[in-house]
């Protein structure tokens, strides 16, 4: 005899439809998914969708937020994990490599909605969280001024998705060999501006 499924909660089905969402729009694109698809790959009705995103798009933007979020927390830890910046800056560039994997990645730097003025801004504005984070502890380190140093924090928030993405897109590396190069030339970059004076 079948079990009966379990009922998930508001916040568990929510989740759920995050995950599915997430995956289905990495392989087929914003315009290739439809709520109807979306309802029948998570296992329900096309209004328990609409229960909880009132739109595709809706739907999108709460993906795009919750990925950047992520991002932003997997590259803080990093950073504010330990006092030494060689080790910072290798946990930074993992932390890029790793979510690289995750399909959500792909929403935020790879699809043609990020070229949306919302997606946008939205990505924009986490990079520029981070780089800030960064900047702030080259400027500390290193003896720069605030804007030098957040000059390279973006150049190097720039390096990481990008070297992150050609990694995406060819597999002639092993993920953890790219980060460790890609991290290699950031601590010899960086290291050339030498500690900040006592």
């Amino acid at each position: 005899m079948a079990q009966p499924q379990t009922r998930l909660t508001a916040r568990e089905r929510r989740s759920q439809l995050l995950e599915v969402a997430g995956r289905l729009f990495a392989e087929s694109g914003f315009h290739g998914l439809s709520m109807g698809r979306l309802a029948e790959a998570a296992g329900v009705s096309k209004p328990v969708v609409y229960q909880h995103f009132s739109s595709k798009r809706m739907l999108y933007l709460t993906l795009v937020e919750d990925a950047t979020t992520e991002l932003d927390v997997r590259v803080k830890q990093a950073l504010m994990g330990t006092s030494d910046n060689r080790a910072r800056i290798e946990g930074a560039i993992s932390a890029y490599f790793d979510f690289v994997e995750d399909p959500r990645f792909r929403l935020l730097f790879a699809t043609a909605e990020r070229n949306d003025p919302e997606v946008r801004e939205i990505v924009d504005s986490t990079l520029a969280g981070v780089a800030a984070a960064v900047g702030r502890l080259i400027a500390a380190d290193a003896g720069l001024s605030q804007p030098s140093a957040n000059f390279l924090a973006s150049s190097v928030s720039g390096l990481a998705v990008q070297g992150a993405r050609w990694w995406l897109q060819h597999d002639e590396l092993d993920k953890d060999e790219a980060a460790r190069l890609l991290s290699r030339l950031v601590w010899r970059g960086l290291g050339a501006f030498g500690p900040a004076p006592d």
